[in-house]
């Protein structure tokens, strides 16, 4: 009966290998076939900044979130929120800059966020 229980155990810790190993291969950062090292693709950096664009409302609900690759391009999404309305603006990004678009002070501050962290 000892051995048996001891087969068990030894089944079990080798599942659970397997199964660790699974998980890291699955999450794994994927590598660049050409370069053969860790792929920059995807999202690299987020920064969010929250403020309060009108007098009348009382808290920071209104937002900017920047969501940029590893060379700081990708969008900024930007959410106004008033008592009466919100409205919801997407601009994109390129090497931290507005991509041919203006960037209001708050949106840069989110870009300037995604790339200090």
């Amino acid at each position: 009966m000892t051995t048996f229980i001891y087969i068990i155990i030894f089944l079990n810790s080798i599942g659970l290998i397997y199964l660790a190993y699974l998980i890291i291969k699955k999450y794994k950062t994927p590598l660049d076939p050409i370069t053969n090292t860790p792929s920059t693709a995807g999202i690299q950096k987020v920064g969010l900044f929250r403020y309060n664009p009108f007098d009348d409302l009382g808290s920071d609900q209104s937002f900017s979130l920047s969501i940029l690759d590893s060379s700081n391009s990708g969008i900024i999404l930007t959410s106004l929120h008033h008592r009466n309305f919100t409205r919801i603006y997407a601009k994109p990004i390129k090497n931290g800059e507005g991509d041919s678009i203006t960037l209001s002070n708050e949106e840069k501050s989110a870009i300037v966020k995604a790339i200090k962290h």
